[in-house]
């Protein structure tokens, strides 16, 4: 279980008010995470997916990163 939530909060389609973080949440693939929310206002349930997809850092930026006064232009 994860407690952090979503990049986009959504708005219960109920009555509107700004949900701040599911209230389960569950990894259902490499890159993919199913979030469980409730309403604290009227109760009411539904289901998020996001997808995460990391590119792979160039080799410079892996260099500046982690060996910056070593890196020479």
């Amino acid at each position: 279980m994860s407690a952090i939530a979503p990049k986009n909060t959504p708005r219960c389609a109920h009555c509107g008010i700004v949900l701040s973080a599911p209230e389960w949440s569950e990894s259902v693939g490499e890159n993919e995470t199913t979030y469980l929310w409730r309403c604290t206002v009227c109760g009411h349930e539904f289901e998020t997916k996001s997808n995460f997809v990391e590119k792979e850092p160039l080799e410079a930026e892996l260099a500046e990163e982690f060996l910056p006064d070593l890196v020479i232009e």
